[in-house]
Parts: C-alpha cells; structure tokens; sequence
C-alpha cells in the first residue's frame, strides 16, 4: 500500500492497452485514490468500464489543446478533492500523416506545431493549472520514449516533441521543485499499446 491515502489524476488513459492503464492499475493495488480526464466522448465510452476497476467515478473532460478547457478541468476536480497529490501525464499525438514516410518530406509546420502542443507544452499547461491544488510532496509523472534520443522509424516529429517533453521535464523539475513537487519522465520502452 504505498500510495494509500494519496490522490492521483490520471490524464490520458486511452483504453486497457494504454500504459496508462497499466499506471492507473498498479497505483489502485498500492492504495491511491485516482481521478481520470478525458479528451472526447468517444474516450470517455473506453475509460468509464476502466475507472471502474480502479474506484474511481471521477471523470473530467479535458482537451489539453485549451487552456480554458484545462482549468475547468481542475475547478471540477476541485468539487471532488480539494487537494492532490499528483498527476500522470500520458498524452502524445501527432496527425497520422506525420508519422509515415521521410520526415523531411511529410513534416509540415501544423503537424509539428499539434505535435509539440499536445505531446510537450500540455504538461506544462496541466502542472501551471494543478499547482495551487497540489499537496506538499505531491510528484508529476510523464511518459516519454527511445525516439526522443534517436531516431525511429516513421516516428518523426513526435520524436521532436518526445524531446521536448523530456526538456520540459527538466525544466518543470528545476521550477518546481521549490515548491516539494518532484517532476519526472519515465521511458516504458517499446510497448504494443
């Protein structure tokens, strides 16, 4: 029971293949009491059955794409706990077209601004909103991975955001930890999500 009495956001549980899920369910049999937000009705018919294995009825709408939409997110989180205790990050996306073929030849500059916004500044974006609401000692978690250090196949830009986000982990970690929030990133490796 390591995070027994420890609340924790879950942001970007796709389906039971997600690591996310695989975060969400190893948290619950340590004990913490989790919430979830999702991006579209479409995600929430995947995540509803799921956060219910985990105890949870606390599903928040979220599109990490607008700020707007991030701090109601955390004002109707707010109804449920008045503090936490940390979040996990688990969201990257790139259009589909990005991602296959020579990434000089299909790299454009809206597919490379969608791919940094929502794979890297989105977890800044939820650590600015989340911070009044965070317990002392409270820990953000991000998932990266391997093309964000070198080159992968068909990976492209999102290994550009990928090193963003590990960037902006740094600088999360180095910003925020005066505060006692620790900030890091994590590489599950290769995993048929």
């Amino acid at each position: 029971m390591l995070l027994k009495n420890k609340r924790i956001l879950i942001s970007g549980l796709a389906n039971k293949y997600s690591i996310a899920a695989g975060i969400a369910s190893a948290m619950h049999r340590e004990g913490a009491e989790l919430a979830f937000t999702y991006q579209s009705e479409r995600l929430l018919k995947n995540l509803a059955p799921l956060a219910k294995e985990y105890g949870s009825d606390i599903l928040i709408e979220c599109d990490v794409s607008s700020d707007e939409s991030i701090d109601n997110s955390f004002d109707e989180l707010s109804k449920h706990w008045d503090k936490f205790d940390g979040f996990v990050h688990s969201i990257g996306y790139a259009p589909a077209d990005q991602l296959e073929g020579n990434f000089v030849d299909v790299t454009t500059r809206e597919g490379f601004r969608i791919a940094h916004d929502i794979s890297s500044y989105s977890f800044t974006a939820l650590a600015k909103a989340a911070k009044p609401f965070l317990n002392d000692g409270s820990a953000l978690l991000t998932l990266t991975y391997l093309g964000a250090v070198q080159t992968m196949p068909n990976y492209n830009v999102m290994g550009l955001a990928k090193a963003s986000l590990e960037a902006n982990t740094r600088f999360l970690a180095a910003s925020m930890g005066s505060d006692n929030i620790r900030v890091n990133a994590i590489s599950a490796g290769p995993i048929k999500t």
